[in-house]
């Protein structure tokens, strides 16, 4: 039977542990902090989702109370001043007066500014979607190279072993 000498078998042991070292360090490190980036956009994009929701529902707290201001009476130039500019802000768009007759395209303009933030965060959710799937995806590969890097450093220390047990044979 051909014995390979021993000095062979410690190098090629020694060899794989320290492939195993090197793709553990390289290889799966790079793809953890890829995890971590894709991780900390989509917690961003959850934050500005939040944002949105909160711009929706206070545009709409302006809009309940612009009704009620104006079912008690006329706005005093101050109060129309102060709410125009208000809207103009949310709106981010010049609004026609305040007033009972111009409700409907006021209406249409809060209308308008929602579906716009309701877009974004659609946008947002499908990009968090996308990301959720790629960070399962390297999630997979890191766990395909860990056990890849655990079965070389199990063969290189059987390997290595084995020089001990040739010795007392």
């Amino acid at each position: 039977m051909f014995a390979l000498p021993t000095w062979l078998v410690v190098l090629t042991g020694l060899l794989f542990n320290i492939s195993s070292a090197l793709v553990t360090h390289f290889i799966i490190e790079g793809k953890d902090q890829q995890v971590s980036i894709l991780s900390s956009e989509a917690t961003r994009n959850a934050k500005e989702i939040d944002l949105f929701w909160t711009q929706i529902e206070g545009i709409e707290r302006k809009r309940e109370t612009l009704y009620l201001l104006l079912n008690q009476g006329g706005l005093t130039d101050n109060i129309r001043q102060q709410f125009t500019a208000l809207l103009k802000t949310h709106l981010q768009q010049e609004s026609l007066p305040l007033s009972l007759q111009n409700i409907n395209t006021l209406d249409r303009q809060i209308n308008d500014y929602q579906d716009q933030l309701r877009e974004r965060i659609d946008n947002k959710y499908f990009l968090n979607l996308e990301l959720a799937e790629l960070e399962m995806v390297l999630k997979q590969q890191i766990s395909r190279l860990r056990n890849w890097s655990i079965f070389l450093q199990m063969i290189g220390l059987s390997l290595i072993l084995a020089r001990d047990l040739s010795r007392k044979t």
